[in-house]
């Protein structure tokens, strides 16, 4: 695995994955929309299709909330994009502020795109301090989803 020097750091993560981890924070809401329509769609299609037409005993069990439970719990879509909103969720209400004035100002403004050089003026520090936090940020949340 290469490791890539960031703003002083030798990091584990590869550009790509980099890129990955930024794009989630940047589209947790979408993350969240996408996570819906999976239970949507992985629960709407259970009760359209009842292959049980001749009679006999069903091989599911008839508690239809369990049903559901274990229909979102075996499908590896669906929890993958939970694992990651509840993953980023659960981070975020650990941050510091700095570490959240970054999320904030850089991933979750979508009315504004703001550069490092804002990011590092409101919070009084250098573009190169800031881009630090954001590297320790990012391979926390990698290391959280269990990709380091």
């Amino acid at each position: 695995m290469a490791h890539i020097n960031c703003g002083g750091r030798m990091s584990k993560l590869t550009p790509n994955q980099n890129k990955t981890i930024e794009e989630y924070w940047s589209d947790l809401d979408g993350l969240k929309k996408q996570l819906r329509y999976r239970e949507w769609e992985l629960l709407n299609a259970y009760q359209e299709t009842d292959t049980n037409i001749g009679g006999g005993k069903a091989n599911r069990i008839s508690d239809t909330t369990g049903n559901k439970a274990i229909i979102l719990a075996e499908d590896k879509n669906y929890q993958h994009l939970k694992n990651i909103i509840t993953t980023l969720e659960q981070y975020y209400k650990e941050l510091d502020h700095d570490q959240k004035t970054i999320v904030d100002m850089r991933y979750f403004d979508k009315h504004e795109a703001y550069e490092w050089s804002h990011v590092a003026d409101k919070l009084y520090m250098s573009v190169q301090r800031v881009l630090r936090k954001r590297n320790m940020l990012i391979d926390e949340t990698a290391k959280r989803l269990g990709w380091a």
